[in-house]
């Protein structure tokens, strides 16, 4: 169970994301929180680089992260899958959430 708890999008921003695997590899940072035009919420993460910085930016749905203490983990996606995400453009179809907006985020276990 992911018990999703009340969270400020300002509080996400800059948050080292990371693979939910012991040695909690870093696969990115939080760049934005944004909603599209479907009504679905995503956060903004770069992706690649080096230790969260530089890389590309990819869109992952809010459901499929969870809270680590200070971090965020990406839970339903591998790598892999990270890599075939298509790169982050802002556009007329998505609006990045204030940062004072109050979204529900699942919490995790550590993973060692």
């Amino acid at each position: 169970m992911r018990f999703p708890q009340p969270v400020r999008v300002g509080d996400l921003l800059h948050r080292l994301v990371l693979q939910p695997v012991e040695s909690q590899i870093i696969l990115g940072r939080v760049h934005a929180v944004i909603r599209d035009a479907h009504g679905n919420v995503m956060v903004v993460m770069n992706f690649g680089g080096f230790y969260g910085f530089g890389g590309r930016l990819i869109a992952v749905p809010i459901d499929a992260m969870v809270l680590l203490g200070q971090d965020m983990e990406v839970v339903a996606y591998t790598p892999e899958q990270l890599k075939t995400l298509p790169t982050y453009k802002a556009s007329a179809e998505t609006a990045e959430l204030p940062d004072d907006a109050i979204l529900k985020v699942g919490l995790a276990k550590p993973s060692h």
